[in-house]
């Protein structure tokens, strides 16, 4: 029989609570590498994309003997704008950026009302005026306006090898 004044004896706290501590502070120091791993990763990433795009910016300066000439740097850098416009308008709808949404619309309402691309007779210029009336007309509808872009191609936008049949 026992004695209902005898309690068991309790067990020593102690390894638990460093056993706590321990688990704490591994957590924190996983945590904080993963946030400095995933901080690093989104600088690089961010790196990489200025280094891409400085190697296509130099590509519109590049002539054998040094910068190209304006007219010819002039026309490079349309034709470049013409096909990212082209590009990040069909793609209106996956942009998470606000911002650039707007801004691209604003680039729209821009070249429609001033007719920027509407002289040249290729056809990415051509399709870069249709996407700036797509953006224009369904501004409030981002995957409108992006299908729009896609489906307003003009036919003799030549289709790369990977889609084409």
């Amino acid at each position: 029989m026992t004695h209902p004044d005898h309690e068991p004896a309790r067990r020593p706290r102690g390894p638990l609570l460093i056993g706590a501590i321990f688990v704490l502070l591994t957590g924190i120091f996983i945590g904080a590498l993963s946030a400095t791993v995933l901080l690093r990763m989104s600088i690089g990433s961010a790196g990489d994309l200025k280094a891409q795009e400085a190697i296509r910016l130099q590509a519109l300066l590049d002539d054998p003997a040094g910068l190209a000439p304006d007219e010819v740097s002039a026309e490079r850098t349309t034709a470049a704008f013409a096909h990212a416009f082209i590009v990040s308008a069909a793609s209106l709808d996956a942009t998470a950026s606000l911002e650039a949404r707007a801004r691209m619309v604003e680039i729209a309402r821009w070249m429609v009302a001033t007719g920027a691309l509407s002289a040249r007779e290729d056809a990415v210029s051509r399709w870069a005026m249709i996407a700036a009336r797509c953006l224009d007309t369904h501004s409030d509808a981002p995957k409108d306006a992006a299908n729009c872009v896609r489906d307003e191609m003009p036919l003799d936008v030549p289709i790369p090898d990977r889609t084409g049949d």
